[in-house]
């Protein structure tokens, strides 16, 4: 059997929707940033997106530096690009917000017994939206449920989000050491505080 190539890459945001919204319209602008059920994704400047415009440009790094030197001084800018081409036709994007997200989590633990984390909620939403024909759609976990057991008894209507590691945290102290801005210190404190690592 001939492996098959990947249709199409499917983007999936919350409500801190900048890449959606570049990927739809072209505009790279930033927002401000929501506090939601996924964390992970409560950002607004990603953090290799240079990579994928140097890509879009051909490989002109002087035009991504003047993009990203504009974005800094306005906020936003704008790549043209000829209209259905914004992922270059492989990716298409979305976003889902937290109702949808609950939801998403919720549906699938009734019809299917998977635990999903709010982010893996987040991508199977979104990619729901862009299910076309007899093309199969992944969805690729990101994270255990246990690490967000409030936002599952949200969903689910009952803590059932558990791992045993994750459990044995519980009512462990938590440690904090303030560092001095610098590759050094940081160095020199990890290897005081963890030896050779054996």
């Amino acid at each position: 059997m001939v492996p098959r190539p990947v249709d199409r890459l499917v983007l999936a945001t919350n409500e801190n929707d900048i890449l959606a919204r570049f990927f739809n319209t072209g505009t790279y602008s930033a927002g401000p940033v929501k506090a939601t059920v996924s964390p992970s994704m409560d950002i607004q400047v990603a953090s290799n997106f240079e990579r994928y415009l140097f890509y879009m440009t051909g490989g002109e790094g002087g035009r991504v530096d003047a993009m990203m030197k504009e974005f800094s001084a306005k906020g936003s800018f704008t790549l043209p690009m000829p209209a259905g081409a914004r992922g270059g036709d492989v990716i298409v994007a979305g976003s889902g917000n937290t109702g949808a997200t609950l939801k998403t989590i919720r549906e699938t633990h009734q019809r299917t017994g998977y635990l999903m984390d709010p982010h893996t909620a987040v991508g199977a939403y979104v990619g729901s939206r862009h299910v076309s024909g007899d093309v199969p759609m992944i969805c690729l976990a990101t994270a255990h449920p246990a690490k967000f057991g409030e936002t599952i008894t949200e969903a689910i209507g009952k803590s059932i989000a558990g791992h045993d590691i994750i459990d044995r945290l519980t009512g462990l102290p938590t440690r904090c050491k303030l560092l001095p801005s610098s590759v050094k210190e940081v160095r020199s404190y990890l290897e005081a505080t963890l030896g050779d690592g054996k």
